[in-house]
């Protein structure tokens, strides 16, 4: 389809407001301005994938993307490829995988970088959107893209912060209030080198203790840093601090 074509599918679902969870009694959908941003984001032949089901399946399908989603019901799917074939939607490009994503996604995606955009928004429950989060992007294409649906969920928005703080990604904005939109823009480095991870830039973080005991271990962190910076800068120190302790 084109893009105003898949356009259209997204006012026909508002109108329509098709039900896929639950047997239809339940709607946990991507809101208008997530789908939008999925017309315009995703391009036919694309190779894309989605942590959850829902009215944003239905959008990857009418886009003309080989798309694979994943779920644990299988009358989600079913309902879900009813309804793009009421409404002429192809959906022969439209792959479901039955599971927690889990033990799909490992299985489902190797270290290849293979897709030109994703969708997480499927168990909120840490660390599941870390695992996702994880699996899915270390397949994703430089110059992919990433929205992640459900910020606002403490356990969805650690992976958030962690993103925005990350020169490797652009962020490309907010929709609906509650999703965002990512371009990878550089590869990671294969180092392990979690210090300079700005993620990891506040370390260490002592809030686990007790107020006096997180200041004491805070400025003897600082204090032992110190000493580390100006034994480098003068030699002759370090003898002097390995003395006093």
């Amino acid at each position: 389809m084109t893009t105003a074509a898949a356009l259209n599918i997204v006012e026909r679902m508002l109108i329509d407001k098709p039900s896929f969870h639950l047997s239809g009694a339940a709607r946990w959908d991507a809101l208008p301005e997530t789908l939008d941003a999925i017309v315009r984001f995703a391009q036919p032949g694309d190779t894309t994938l989605e942590v959850g089901v829902g009215l944003s399946t239905v959008v990857f399908a009418a886009s003309g993307t080989n798309h694979t989603a994943i779920s644990c019901d299988p009358d989600e799917h079913k309902r879900v490829r009813e309804y793009c074939q009421q409404t002429g939607i192809d959906d022969s490009r439209l792959n479901f995988v039955v599971g927690m994503s889990d033990d799909a996604l490992p299985a489902l995606l190797t270290r290849g970088r293979m897709l030109d955009m994703a969708l997480i928004d499927g168990a909120h429950s840490f660390p599941v959107p870390v695992v996702d989060w994880h699996y899915v992007t270390r397949a994703l294409k430089v110059g992919g893209r990433l929205l992640l649906d459900d910020i606002p969920v403490p356990a969805v928005a650690q992976v958030f912060r962690h993103m925005k703080l990350e020169s490797r990604w652009r962020f490309d904005g907010i929709f609906d209030d509650r999703a965002a939109a990512f371009t990878l823009i550089a590869l990671p480095d294969q180092d392990d080198d979690w210090v300079r991870q700005p993620f990891n830039m506040g370390f260490p973080d002592y809030s686990f203790v007790g107020l006096p005991k997180q200041l004491r271990l805070e400025n003897t962190y600082r204090l032992k840093r110190m000493r580390q910076r100006v034994g480098q800068r003068y030699p002759v120190l370090r003898r002097i601090y390995k003395r006093i302790g």
